[in-house]
């Protein structure tokens, strides 16, 4: 199944499915980084000429480079651009490297994860990054951890089956939420167990409302004659259908709060509620800056008038109009950079 069926369309999520055999979902990484290196200057750049008044001294300090047009030394309109865009650009490229750097932080920080050898009936208990985990794996989260994709919540700690959360970075609430494990998992005597079980998580595609979640959890509840794995007999019973609320989920960067808690991987990357809830990065645009940048516009017009009264009335005569742009060089002080 292709990346862009399992993105759009409903997802069964099987319990005991292979890694290899599962459908490809977006990967688990975090990305919040403004810029690409490749295309990092040129977008800096884009960004500071958007501004008129950047724009201006630009083809100002360009004109200077032309004999016919210069009027001052070169260095007198090229130094304190390049002054101010060299600042920008290592300021940007600084932000940018924390972004980047936290990135890193999250996509590297490790988690314990379920595994099952179908040929050992063995469960064992890895811990693996962040940014390795796939739909369908089974994580095992702590108090104060926070909670690294979309997933489904199967047991807790508590013989409720309940856990809180905290959920201040998803949606800015400070108090904690309860969430309730599902009745099929949570009745398990061990964690292991739920290996056993056959059955699947169906889960609506994914959208970015964070208040709502539609989906069902079907298996087969297995009786055992003793308690080894790889030796039981099972007796198994007609299928059930449970269903999944918002009640059982665990979103991406939420926090637990108390006890452990178990879940299954439902969404990963730009799958996730929290990602489809974050905005791009983009540069911001001041106040400030809209207020100078329409001054800007005025004093150029100004400079423009002034420009052409000095040639009129020096006579329109021979070569004016190099004058004239040597005018508005002259007068280019006017417009603050």
């Amino acid at each position: 199944m292709g990346r862009g069926n399992t993105t759009t369309a409903q997802r069964v999520i099987h319990i005991n499915q292979e890694r290899a055999k599962r459908p490809r979902y977006p990967p688990n990484i975090i990305r919040n980084q403004k810029y690409h290196p490749a295309t990092f200057l040129f977008w800096v750049l884009f960004n500071q000429f958007k501004y008129f008044f950047n724009l201006y001294f630009l083809l100002v300090c360009i004109s200077q480079f032309i004999p016919l047009f210069r009027v001052t030394y070169l260095v007198t309109n090229v130094v304190p651009l390049t002054l101010v865009l060299t600042i920008t650009i290592c300021k940007e490229a600084y932000d940018d490297l924390q972004r980047w750097r936290r990135d890193k932080e999250a996509n590297g920080q490790m988690y314990q994860r379920l595994s099952f050898d179908k040929q050992t009936s063995a469960v064992t208990t890895e811990y693996v990054a962040c940014s390795e985990l796939q739909v369908g794996d089974i994580v095992i989260l702590g108090k104060d951890e926070r909670i690294p994709a979309d997933m489904v919540l199967l047991r807790t700690s508590e013989r409720s089956g309940s856990v809180f959360i905290r959920t201040d970075q998803l949606d800015g609430e400070t108090d904690w939420k309860l969430r309730q494990a599902l009745a099929g998992t949570q009745s398990l005597s061990r964690d292991e167990d739920i290996f056993r079980l056959e059955g699947c998580i169906s889960a609506d595609r994914p959208h970015k409302d964070i208040h709502q979640f539609t989906g069902n959890f079907c298996h087969f509840p297995v009786e055992y004659q003793d308690g080894g794995m790889a030796h039981d007999q099972p007796m198994v019973a007609h299928e059930l259908t449970e269903p999944v609320t918002i009640e059982n989920t665990l979103w991406m960067n939420t926090i637990i709060a108390s006890g452990t808690a178990v879940g299954c991987v439902i969404y990963t990357g730009t799958d996730t509620r929290a990602v489809m809830n974050t905005s791009k990065p983009k540069t911001k645009d001041g106040l400030t800056d809209q207020e100078i940048n329409r001054l800007s516009k005025w004093l150029c017009l100004i400079l423009v008038i002034l420009s052409v009264t000095m040639v009129a009335l020096r006579g329109f005569h021979g070569l004016w109009w190099v004058f004239l742009i040597r005018f508005i060089v002259l007068f280019s002080t006017i417009i603050p950079l």
